[in-house]
Formats: structure tokens, C-alpha cells, sequence
């Protein structure tokens, strides 16, 4: 019997190990119960908050006061239809008096909500980079954009005697063409299904976090970048960022899974927060909104190193 138990201990020993070395491979469960405080120079939050043309004004109602609640300085939001979005921008605008937005599909776009006025705003286009950069040396823009010249948001806000440079993101669904739906398309939530519209997605996010890198990776300013990037920690797309120096927000202070997508069986942790050496992380935190959206809201706060 006593060699039994030995045996089950090593066992259990080994499964313990291996389970920590897969974590801290993939950065899937972050370890920080006791991290987190109130001193920060800036706060930001992220949210798909998935609103479509004619989303209902009591919903967007809802979504305003969590985020009036949050009080971040600064609040990207994805999924936004501007025009029929009355409310939730009536209501924010009472707290937020800067706005940059664009169009980013055909039914909705991304918007900032900035209590600082911003400067150097506007809409980096990913392709314009591309091809300033290496079109000449033969690569080939990806056909899963379908030619889209994928954009983001970028502006810089003052904090204190220093800037902050925030990029504002939401990288290819995993949703897929047409091509890819029709695999299983009485059953969209079918393994196959997503793993086929997972692989062919990556290629595009692939591509615009290689130049969302490209395009901060000499930035003079402290760096965030944030927003539905459709993909998980350690991923390629994610890589990106992270071999240019930027840090994970949820896996350097967060407690737990820190899920942000829910649907049906899923639950994902596909928003996220970047942030460069600069920026000294004090809190993030995933804000449980019930099925207000799709998404959960994830926010983060800062203080800025001195030079």
C-alpha cells in the first residue's frame, strides 16, 4: 500500500508541474489575488458592447451607466452603431466631451470616449503601412481581408508632464467568409466549423498585429493598445506584440481565467489591454455585465515611470 501512495503522489506531483509549465506557457489562469489599488494616473477600459443598427434604448441605457460607473479616462468601445446609438452617446458625452470614432464594418464601427482632449488623432489604415513598408519585396496583401484596408484608432492624451499614445483595435472575427460558414452551416457553433474559420481569421489578425507593431513600435510615448482582438494569450497575433516589449495587462495583475466572450458553451478571453515598460500597472479588472453583450468589459489602470 505504501508503494501505492508513493506512486500517487508523484503522479499527483507531476500533473501539479506540468499543469504550472502549461500555464505559464500559454498564459491561461493568472496567479495575483492580492494585486490591485487605487493609485493610478490613467484609467481604460475596453468593451464590444455589440450594438448594432436599432439596439433598443433601455439596453444602451444600461451600458451607459456601467461605463459612467467605471469612470475611465478613456473608453474604447467596438461594435457601436453611431447613428442609432443616441442614448448611450447622449448620456456618455455628459462625461466624456472627446470623441474619434470610424467606420469599421459595414454595420458598425469603434469609438473613443476621452474626458482629455486628444491630439494626434485619427485612423491609421494597416495597408497604407504594408505598403510603404514591403509591398516592393513581394509579399502579398492576405486575401482573408477580401482587400479591406483595416483600420484602428490612434490618439495621444496628456497625463501629468507626459503623454500616453492609445491605439484602439478590433482585429478579424472569427466568424468567417461565407467559404468557411458554409462548412457546417446548420450548426455554426460545430468544432470543425471553428476551427477552420479560427485558422483562416488568424492569417488576417496575423497580419494587422505585425503592423499594429509596426506602427508603435518606435513611438516616444508610453504605448496602450487595446480591444476585441478575436484571439487568445501566447497566440501569433498576440505574439507580435509582445516580442516588441508590450505587456499583457490580465496576465501580469489579473486573478483567475478573466473571461471576456460569452456565448453559449464559450467562454473566451479575447479582449484584451497591452501596455509598454513605461506604464506601471496597478489594477485590471473583467466587469461581469451579465448578457447586457456578448462581451465583457476590461479595464486597466496605470501610473507612468519617470524618465
Amino acid at each position: 500500500m505504501k508503494k501505492i501512495h508513493k506512486i500517487g503522489i508523484a503522479i499527483g506531483a507531476l500533473l501539479i508541474l506540468a499543469f504550472a509549465y502549461l500555464n505559464h506557457r500559454y498564459e491561461v489562469v493568472a496567479l495575483h489575488p492580492f494585486f490591485g489599488s487605487d493609485d493610478a494616473d490613467v484609467k481604460v477600459m475596453t468593451w464590444n458592447v455589440h450594438c448594432p443598427e436599432g439596439t433598443d434604448s433601455i439596453r444602451q441605457k444600461e451600458l451607459a451607466e456601467v461605463i459612467l460607473k467605471e469612470d475611465a479616462d478613456i473608453v474604447l468601445l467596438n461594435e457601436i452603431h453611431q447613428d442609432s446609438c443616441l442614448v448611450l452617446d447622449s448620456m456618455l458625452r455628459t462625461k466624456y466631451a472627446y470623441t474619434e470614432e470610424y467606420q469599421s464594418h459595414q454595420e458598425c464601427g469603434d469609438i473613443f470616449y476621452a474626458k482629455r482632449e486628444m491630439s494626434n488623432s485619427g485612423h491609421p489604415i494597416l495597408r497604407e503601412i504594408w505598403e510603404s513598408h514591403y509591398a516592393k519585396e513581394g509579399e502579398h496583401y492576405p486575401d482573408t481581408l477580401n482587400g479591406k484596408s483595416i483600420q484602428a484608432i490612434k490618439a495621444t492624451i496628456t497625463v501629468g508632464r507626459d503623454s500616453v499614445m492609445i491605439l484602439g483595435c478590433h482585429w478579424a472575427s472569427n466568424r468567417g467568409e461565407e467559404k468557411a460558414k458554409a462548412i457546417n452551416a446548420e450548426d455554426p457553433m460545430n468544432m470543425d466549423s471553428l476551427y477552420v474559420r479560427y485558422q483562416r481569421a488568424q492569417i488576417s489578425r496575423s497580419f494587422q498585429s505585425r503592423w499594429t507593431a509596426e506602427l508603435i513600435k518606435d513611438s516616444k510615448h508610453p504605448v496602450i493598445i487595446m480591444g476585441d482582438m478575436n484571439d487568445f494569450s501566447y497566440s501569433e497575433p498576440l505574439k507580435a506584440l509582445t516580442d516588441i516589449g508590450l505587456k499583457d495587462a490580465w496576465w501580469e495583475g489579473g486573478t483567475g481565467y478573466g473571461c471576456t466572450f460569452h456565448s453559449r458553451w464559450m467562454r473566451l478571453r479575447i479582449d484584451h489591454i497591452f501596455h509598454s515598460e513605461r506604464l506601471k500597472l496597478t489594477d485590471v479588472r473583467v466587469i461581469d455585465t451579465g448578457n447586457l453583450s456578448d462581451h465583457h468589459p476590461l479595464t486597466a489602470s496605470f501610473k507612468i515611470a519617470k524618465q
